[in-house]
């Protein structure tokens, strides 16, 4: 569960950047806004990578095979 917790971290901190990215290109600061963007996504597709299911390897037996 601990992945889980950081990555729910992870996903609220990229909302956050979003937020500050959408403020600071509405105060002009574009190429500020458009890094911090930049950084958020990278947050955002980690936190996703950290939460998605790993493949298991699986034994088949030799029975089976044919």
């Amino acid at each position: 569960m601990h992945a889980r917790n950081k990555a729910r971290e992870l996903r609220d901190l990229a909302r956050a950047m979003a937020r500050q990215a959408r403020m600071l290109r509405d105060d002009g600061f574009v190429a500020r806004a458009r890094e911090v963007a930049r950084r958020a996504i990278a947050l955002d597709r980690l936190a996703w990578l950290m939460v998605r299911p790993q493949p298991a390897p699986v034994r088949i037996d030799s029975r089976r095979r044919g």
